[in-house]
């Protein structure tokens, strides 16, 4: 990963203080939806979490499996050490970290791996998603979808820095429309099933300070209500013409 300076110097987080733990339900909720469709044929699940965060989502997840009758075990990977101790604290099934390369995972297998919210982060991320097919069973994907008819018309209102604030603040290097995102994780893995989900209703309703703000701005408030009228009307449409994102069940090849 080349862009790693802006998570092992400390900017990302510094950016970032809460790494999006406040998304963390919202993001199990769909996340839930995918579990469900695997039949998980084995009594101990082996789960690694790349790019983590602040492992809340990651515990989630571990919950999810331990409400069901599993045990878990948990393998954090992250460029940044100081993330991965975020981590240590938010979930308690974390059993390793691994702060680096995915190369530092020799010859572990995992039944599954979170990929929440990362691929977007990596500078050869093809090779990096033909990689994890060496070290899983399963792979659930996040993927922001950025190129949308909302956010391009963002961008031109911002006079083409729309993306380029979000490679600064958020370290994107990736923006990924509907079509892209499901042809990137389709060339690397057998798609088993996929979930757009918009923010738009999220946002309406969420009471986290910075959605809150977002709502004070009359120009967002009526983008917000007009997106979540699209997701709600025309939800074929939405992933083309809304902020979201798409979630990725993916069996590995």
């Amino acid at each position: 990963m080349k862009n790693d300076n802006i998570y092992s110097d400390g900017t990302y987080i510094a950016s970032n203080p809460s790494l999006h733990a406040e998304d963390s339900e919202f993001k199990m909720s769909y996340v839930a939806q995918l579990l469900e469709k695997v039949d998980w044929n084995r009594t101990r699940i082996n789960i690694l979490d790349i790019g983590g965060g602040a492992g809340i989502l990651g515990k989630f997840v571990c919950e999810w499996f331990i409400k069901r009758g599993y045990t878990v075990s948990v393998h954090a990977l992250d460029l940044s050490r100081e993330m991965l101790e975020v981590q240590k604290k938010n979930n308690p099934y974390l059993e390793k970290i691994s702060a680096g390369e995915i190369t530092l995972l020799g010859e572990e297998f995992f039944d599954l791996i979170l990929m929440i919210d990362v691929i977007e982060h990596i500078e050869d991320c093809h090779q990096f998603a033909a990689d994890l097919n060496k070290y899983a069973h399963y792979i659930i994907y996040n993927i922001p979808i950025e190129i949308n008819l909302m956010d391009v018309l963002r961008n031109i209102a911002m006079r083409n820095r729309h993306y380029q604030i979000q490679t600064e603040s958020l370290g994107h290097i990736h923006f990924f429309s509907a079509k892209t995102a499901t042809e990137f994780v389709d060339k690397h893995h057998k798609v088993v099933q996929k979930i757009f989900a918009g923010y738009a209703i999220y946002y309406l309703f969420s009471s986290y300070t910075n959605y809150v703000n977002q709502r004070k701005n009359l120009l967002r408030k009526i983008e917000l209500v007009i997106s979540a009228v699209i997701q709600k009307v025309i939800p074929f449409f939405a992933p083309y013409c809304i902020q979201g994102t798409l979630f990725f069940l993916a069996r590995t090849k």
